[in-house]
């Protein structure tokens, strides 16, 4: 490991793999708090812009673990913490983003490229394990990608209340097609559908696929390929990108192997760095599983904060509530 590096902060635990992990916590109990935990990480964020002679900006949500309707995914709510992210670092134009997220909403996702490219001319994403759907488009809004071996992006299809756009038209299609060769005698059997879906919503579907096609489009135009690449190009990435019909499933892994050939300036990190952003996830994670909280919004420069689950006691049965 590079000498500048050691001199960071050399008497650190170092986490390679998960078992490292699990068997610190076990023998490391009592030193476990927050502020003890947050060093670690921001240790480590460290000795990455080391490698990388640029700022670290970590934005990470827990997938693992996480309750019914928590919103541990890309909303609005996520403008404060990158606006905090971006204000510490006004002497800078290029920027690195660690990026863990299931994905969420594109305007949201469109918000926080604003945001970083208000900011800076350069941004560059690091995937240690997962980025899919909303989360992928915004790393497509960067200058470069660097994954992780493990590492994956996912579809961007959009999804409606958690079913795939696609899916939904596509039943809408099946149903037209059917009624178009066996007549108006087979509508009954598909009132069912018609009536779960109103039309309004095929509009929704559509204009959703439209939106996430448009803004990828207009970022990978603007600033991965900059105009190196052609219409056409850039026409076939996004429609790989978005093809439900060919992924057939919207968590799909996109890996490094699928999508080195589109011309995307991606690539598999290696050597020191690669352990670096592992050791990242693996810390990250792991304060994950051990708190309440499901978003963290970090660099080292002082922020450091997240989102966490509203914990509500019960009291005990048979007993009147205080």
């Amino acid at each position: 490991m590079d000498a500048s590096i050691q001199t960071q902060s050399p008497r650190r635990p170092r986490f390679k793999t998960t078992q490292d992990w699990h068997d610190f916590v076990k023998n490391n109990r009592e030193k476990l708090t927050g502020d003890f935990l947050q060093k670690l990480r921001v240790d480590c964020y460290k000795e990455i812009e080391v490698i990388r002679g640029r700022p670290l900006l970590v934005y990470a949500s827990r997938f693992l673990d996480v309750p019914p309707r928590t919103p541990n995914t890309i909303d609005l709510s996520d403008i404060d913490g990158f606006t905090d992210l971006v204000s510490a670092f006004k002497d800078t134009e290029s920027i690195d983003v660690l990026l863990h997220s299931p994905g969420g909403q594109p305007d949201a996702t469109e918000r926080i490229v604003n945001i970083l490219r208000n900011n800076f001319s350069e941004v560059h994403f690091i995937i240690p394990h997962s980025a899919y759907s909303a989360a992928t488009m915004l790393a497509l809004s960067g200058n470069s990608i660097s994954l992780h071996p493990s590492a994956t992006l996912g579809p961007i299809d959009p999804q409606i209340n958690g079913i795939p756009a696609r899916s939904i038209k596509r039943g809408f299609e099946k149903v037209r097609e059917i009624i178009k060769n066996e007549g108006p005698e087979a509508l009954p059997a598909y009132i069912p559908l018609l009536e779960k879906y109103s039309l309004d919503l095929l509009e929704i579907c559509e204009d959703s696929e439209k939106l996430s096609k448009e803004l990828v489009t207009t970022w990978l135009c603007e600033y991965m390929f900059n105009g190196t690449k052609t219409e056409d190009d850039v026409e076939q990435t996004v429609n790989y990108f978005s093809d439900y019909d060919t992924h057939l499933l919207h968590s799909r892994p996109l890996v490094f192997k699928k999508i080195k050939a589109f011309g995307l300036n991606i690539s598999l990190a290696d050597g020191d760095f690669q352990d670096l952003i592992w050791e990242a996830y693996l810390l990250l994670n792991g304060f994950f599983t051990m708190s309440h909280f499901f978003k963290l919004y970090e660099n080292t420069r002082g922020v450091t904060w997240g989102k966490q689950f509203q914990v509500v006691s019960q009291p005990p049965q048979n007993q009147p509530p205080p």
